[in-house]
């Protein structure tokens, strides 16, 4: 018999050897990885928690969920995230496990009515996408949104411009009004507050102009407690990986780590740019990179973004493509048309 159980710190060994041991396929596959701790990481916006699926005593998978504040429909809402779903290679074919886990969804939700979810799946996992939308008997149904692309940029192409300031503890609530009034036109985009910012531990920036603040971001460094490593890339490219990485040096393109290397990466989160801004994406980016801490600054947009031609090729952007769904045990969730645009740092 299966038994799933909400994860504490004496799970944190397991949960940590689910996420090493179970890959995310796409032309790298990818491990999310959480050390020294998987809880280090925990309730930095929301609040999150994990199950860990066994049977006679053994770990067969888990998932995590976050309850997180975000816009839907251009309201504040409290929604859950569904992530971290992890099945060991010799149980994915035992369907009742899937089925049993998502059962238990209401088990352990605080609400205990987790009756509508989002969640993020990398476009290119053609199996799981295919049994998640085959809408099966006991299983909760999957309704795509859109895809959103996150553009890992390389810090090398950056210059210092000068538009970026880092903003003071005062500026805060200013910074979280404006970034929600812009935010609130995408689906699944976080609400902040100063609270939720200090949580997070990011540092946040600002850019001035005659009518106040024109644009926010957050460079965000989170590896000290939550890493992306690479643990295969797809032929030839596995073999070609040295040649390809010193060819990137040399035209100032992304390296790509070595099998079991993670990514020195920083998440430029919580973006919003005001409307007399919205043409500025170069300079805006270039300034970003040239301050950026880590050797790839990595930025999440959605499919139809205005920005993803002028940011993705110029900078020679390696691109990661998740499809955005909506997770529902019945009735449909109401969307009225905006993009879905989850934080990428968070997912």
């Amino acid at each position: 018999m299966t038994t799933f159980t909400l994860a504490g710190p004496d799970d944190d060994e397991t949960l940590r050897a689910l996420l090493r041991d179970n890959p995310m396929s796409s032309w790298v596959s990818m491990v999310a990885t959480r050390e020294p701790s998987f809880f280090a990481g925990t309730d930095r916006f929301g609040r999150d928690w994990a199950v860990i699926a066994r049977q006679d005593g053994e770990a067969l998978g888990m998932y995590t969920c976050s309850e997180q504040p975000v816009h839907l429909n251009g309201r504040a809402s409290e929604l859950g995230y569904l992530g971290g779903l992890r099945v060991a290679p010799r149980h994915r074919h035992r369907l009742r496990i899937l089925r049993d886990g998502y059962a238990s969804l209401r088990r352990f939700s605080p609400k205990r009515r987790p009756e509508f979810w989002y969640t993020a799946i990398a476009t290119e996992n053609t199996p799981a996408r295919r049994l998640l939308e085959a809408n099966l008997h006991g299983m909760p149904r999957y309704r795509p949104v859109n895809d959103l692309f996150t553009l890992a940029l390389p810090a090398a192409r950056g210059r210092r411009r000068g538009w970026w300031r880092a903003a003071g503890p005062g500026e805060m609530a200013g910074l979280c009004r404006f970034y929600n009034r812009h935010a609130r036109r995408h689906q699944f985009s976080p609400v902040l507050t100063p609270e939720r910012a200090a949580r997070t531990g990011a540092l946040f920036h600002v850019l001035d102009g005659n009518a106040g603040v024109q644009a926010s971001m957050a460079l965000w460094n989170q590896q000290h407690y939550k890493q992306v490593a690479a643990s295969a890339y797809r032929p030839p490219l596995g073999t070609l990986l040295p040649l390809y990485n010193l060819y990137a040096r040399l035209a100032r393109r992304p390296l790509l780590p070595p099998v079991g290397q993670t990514l020195d990466q920083t998440w430029l989160a919580f973006l919003a740019v005001a409307p007399g801004m919205e043409n500025e994406a170069f300079p805006l980016l270039e300034d970003a990179l040239a301050i950026c801490p880590t050797a790839v600054l990595t930025l999440g947009l959605h499919a139809g973004h205005a920005w993803l031609g002028p940011l993705a090729r110029p900078f020679c952007a390696a691109v990661y493509r998740t499809c955005i769904y909506t997770v529902d045990f019945g009735e449909a969730a109401e969307l009225d048309g905006r993009p879905a645009q989850p934080e990428a740092a968070l997912l």
